[in-house]
């Protein structure tokens, strides 16, 4: 009889220890919430483990790892995942798992992937090639394999991740144009590198792209018959300049940036509205079929407290599912953790604010370029 345990904390059993299995266990950080699960044969040796982590309020868990001695142990370890993923497992903190998302290192043995898609998962495609975690066939390149606890997102964005650490904003307008079929990325990564900085040399602010500048790009990007993306932040006055407040002449350049992007704006024909939006028309705006980027705050997701877009792209239940362009690879995260992150309505409302006061902001993006 197999009994299974669910421990917080990453706890590789000695029996089932491999070189690489011990370094990828010590990579989560506890503020990753990673949980060991443990399947034991009747005489109580291990037979099976399993790594999960996620990110502090969000509905996802990923799998980073699995050890199993034998086919039936793997089937039996994913069970005991599941059943984590679906009911908090008792442990404090661990939030429902809408999603269950599994990242693949090395070829599966046949049964092996046989398994995974009598559990229910199912394999995604191919990240757009960027950080090394979307780099098919090279060391740190992965393969995802997700299952839902509800219904699969119906709507898609071609996951790119961030190359640099100030081109978010830029990334999360290029994947809104390429779903909308403006098509930008391309299959090779130095040719996508190439168009994430031209597009944020055109959006940016120096160095972040504020809400206004980055629609402004966009509708240029566009061009004049296309559907214009629009604006909603909740002050009038310039954003994401509290770094430069004791620099004037860093904070006037910034400010005269700002009110170029706003004439811009008026002559372009690009919508701003001052107010501040709450969660729930968020939301509405996507199930109405637009994407729309969300200036956050990273603090609450991956301790860093640093501003930071995202783009939402589909509502699964409450939950808003976005793409976050930013892959915390220094703390075991791959493209697994952020190309479709389930965020429920209280997450969302903690994250969606930056500054001192506090403001926010977001881009509404058009479903689809005007013929």
């Amino acid at each position: 009889m197999i009994t299974v345990e669910h421990r917080p904390g990453a706890h590789l059993p000695e029996t089932l220890a491999t070189p690489d299995a011990v370094v990828r266990w010590s990579s989560v950080r506890e503020f990753w919430m990673p949980v060991t699960t443990v399947i034991r044969a009747a005489d109580g040796t291990a037979t099976g483990a399993a790594l999960t982590m996620a990110r502090p309020g969000t509905a996802y868990r990923k799998i980073v790892d699995t050890l199993a001695a034998t086919d039936a142990d793997y089937a039996a370890l994913l069970d005991a995942v599941i059943a984590l993923g679906g009911d908090g497992g008792g442990l404090d903190g661990i939030l429902p798992a809408t999603v269950l998302h599994l990242e693949q290192r090395a070829a599966l043995p046949p049964a092996r992937a046989q398994a995974l898609a009598d559990a229910g998962f199912g394999r995604q495609d191919s990240a757009v090639p960027s950080v090394p975690s979307t780099l098919v066939g090279k060391p740190k390149g992965v393969d995802v394999w997700s299952r839902w606890s509800t219904d699969a997102p119906t709507r898609r964005i071609p996951y790119y991740g961030q190359t640099t650490e100030v081109t978010c904003g830029a990334v999360t307008a290029l994947g809104a144009m390429h779903a909308a079929g403006h098509g930008a990325f391309a299959a090779d990564r130095d040719d996508n590198h190439s168009i994430e900085l031209g597009f944020w040399r055109l959006a940016t602010n120096l160095p972040a792209c504020e809400p206004i500048g980055l629609a402004v790009a966009t509708r240029e990007e566009l061009g004049e018959y296309a559907v214009s993306p629009r604006v909603i932040v909740s002050t009038d006055q310039p954003v994401l300049l509290e770094e430069f407040a004791d620099r004037p002449g860093e904070l006037r350049l910034r400010e005269d940036l700002q009110a170029e992007a706003r004439r811009r704006a008026g002559l372009l024909g690009v919508p701003v509205e001052h107010r501040w939006i709450d969660v729930a028309e968020i939301a509405a705006l996507v199930r109405d079929g637009s994407n729309v980027g969300i200036l956050i705050d990273l603090a609450p997701l991956i301790d860093d407290p640093s501003p930071h877009w995202i783009l939402a792209y589909d509502v699964i239940g409450d939950d808003l599912i976005v793409s976050d362009p930013w892959v915390d690879a220094d703390n075991a995260e791959t493209w697994a953790d952020t190309f479709a992150l389930p965020l429920p309505p209280a997450t969302l409302d903690l994250v969606a604010r930056w500054g001192h006061p506090v403001y926010r902001g977001i881009v509404v993006f058009p479903p689809a370029v005007a013929p």
